[in-house]
């Protein structure tokens, strides 16, 4: 009996051991199951280019360098679309695969077609790799040229989904409710950010520090429209700047700047469509000025535009990032429960 119970244990401690040896092949199979990424490196903004030096410093490189990184619309001083940081292919390994975006362009003879593959959280959370294959140097220059808008939108996109996240994390519940006869919209808090005024159917909220400002106003039209244009954006816009931002002696107001154009596309997000405007702002009758973005979509059930505008104040400063930061928090504007 004694040699009986001392066998059954031993089948069980086997079959234990057994099982465990399985699930752990098992896992290994489903990556799923076991693989936890690093955080991103790098700064918002950045983008690490992974491509042999010859190319890089030659046609190819400037290439890239003037289409994903092209200077950008809207900024009162020349600031580039992103920060580009280059590393040789045999150079990229171990602190560099955690970088927050990624482009490897390389030429493979054996191509017969350039190929361009964007791949999410390859080394790291959130992270953007994007891959340009190409059989020569021309056909690379190409490729990057047909897609560098698109390019260009993967990038900020996620850049604006990481900051968002950011954001929304330092906010923790704080929202700011806007609301207009039975219909309310809402936008997140962040740590740092602070009510200028929230009355019928408009309100404001900014950060400030001794040397820069950021603000969002968010706003219901007065009247239900069916359509918005670029030129009846600029008028909603500068119709609230005027009446809400005023500069320090109260008697000048904030306007859109007419020596420079604006750009203006629609586009749509999360089955709205939006029409957005990004250009400089200044003050008429003051010396002040810096960048704005707004954007305007038509809600549905009362036909009224909600509109949201940004902008940031900075003179001393660089204001891609700021305003990067700025067009984040604008997108988190929903409607509220």
């Amino acid at each position: 009996m004694q040699a009986f119970y001392f066998g059954r244990i031993i089948m069980k401690l086997l079959s234990a051991i057994c099982l465990a040896i399985v699930m752990s092949l098992s896992s290994c199979g489903d990556s799923s199951l076991t693989r936890t990424l690093p955080n991103v490196t790098g700064a918002s903004g950045e983008v690490l280019v992974v491509i042999d030096r010859d190319l890089w410093n030659n046609e190819t490189g400037k290439t890239i360098r003037d289409e994903v990184a092209a200077i950008l619309v809207g900024l009162p001083q020349p600031e580039p679309a992103f920060t580009l940081l280059h590393v040789n292919p045999e150079g990229f390994r171990e602190i560099f695969l955690a970088h927050r975006n990624i482009i490897i362009a390389q030429i493979d003879r054996n191509t017969t077609e350039p190929s361009v593959t964007y791949t999410r959280n390859r080394w790291a959370e959130t992270q953007l790799v994007i891959n340009l294959t190409a059989p020569d140097s021309d056909s690379m220059q190409k490729i990057v040229s047909a897609n560098a808008s698109a390019i260009r939108q993967r990038i900020n996109d996620v850049e604006r989904e990481r900051l968002t996240a950011w954001l929304k994390n330092s906010a923790g519940k704080e929202k700011s409710i806007v609301t207009s006869a039975d219909r309310s919209y809402e936008i997140i808090m962040p740590a740092g950010y602070k009510s200028d005024f929230n009355r019928d159917g408009r309100m404001m909220i900014s950060a400030e520090t001794p040397s820069t400002t950021q603000s969002v106003i968010v706003s219901f039209s007065e009247r239900m429209t069916s359509v918005i244009g670029c030129i009846e954006l600029a008028d909603m816009t500068e119709k609230i700047t005027s009446a809400e931002v005023k500069g320090p002696d109260r008697q000048s107001y904030m306007i859109i700047e007419k020596q420079v154009p604006a750009s203006c596309r629609s586009f749509r997000r999360n089955d709205i469509e939006y029409i957005e405007m990004r250009g400089l702002w200044t003050l008429e009758g003051g010396f002040m000025g810096g960048p704005f973005i707004t954007y305007a979509f038509i809600d549905p059930e009362t036909s009224r535009a909600i509109i949201v505008t940004g902008f940031v104040y900075a003179p001393r400063d660089e204001k891609r990032e700021l305003l990067r930061q700025v067009e984040a928090l604008m997108y988190t504007v929903l409607k509220s429960n």
